[in-house]
C-alpha cells in the first residue's frame, strides 16, 4: 500500500488531472500527470467497473499497481499529481508483465528517474548511489 503522503484522494484532484493532463498510453495503463505545488508526488489508481464486475479482481489489480509504485518511490521525481487509469487488456496478465509495463511507463513520462538507477534482483529499480560494495 502506498504511504498516505503519496496517495491522491480528493475527487477534485482527480477531476483536475482528468481535464488538464495529456494522457500517455502503455499496454495496460493510461497515465496522466500534472505539476503540483506539494513536495511529494501523489498517485491515484483508477479502475472502472467495466474492467471487471468483481470488486476483488479490481482491488487485486489496484494493489498490484500500488505495490509497483511503492517499490519505486525512492526514485520518483517530486512535485506531481499522477492518475493511472487501468485498461481492460490487463485482465489475466501476470504480475511480472504488469510490473514491466508500469515501470516502463513511469520512466517514459519521467516520474521515475533513470540517471543513477539499475535493476535489482527482484526487478525493481534501485539507486546505484545507495549500493555499497564490499
Amino acid at each position: 500500500m502506498l504511504p498516505k503522503v503519496n496517495r491522491l484522494t480528493k475527487e477534485s484532484d482527480f477531476k483536475k488531472i482528468a481535464r488538464g493532463a495529456k494522457p500517455t498510453h502503455s499496454k495496460f495503463f493510461i497515465l496522466k500527470k500534472l505539476p503540483s505545488t506539494e513536495k511529494d508526488t501523489k498517485f491515484g489508481i483508477v479502475i472502472s467497473a467495466k474492467i471487471s464486475k468483481k470488486a476483488t479482481i479490481r482491488n487485486k489489480i489496484r494493489r498490484q499497481a500500488g505495490e509497483i509504485i511503492r517499490k519505486n518511490l525512492s526514485n520518483t521525481n517530486t512535485g506531481y499529481n499522477t492518475m493511472i487509469v487501468v485498461k481492460n487488456s490487463i485482465l489475466d496478465k501476470d504480475f511480472e508483465e504488469i510490473k514491466k509495463d508500469l515501470e516502463s511507463l513511469l520512466q517514459k513520462v519521467r516520474i521515475v528517474h533513470l540517471s543513477t538507477s539499475s535493476r535489482s534482483v527482484d526487478g525493481s529499480i534501485t539507486d546505484k548511489s545507495r549500493i555499497t560494495h564490499r
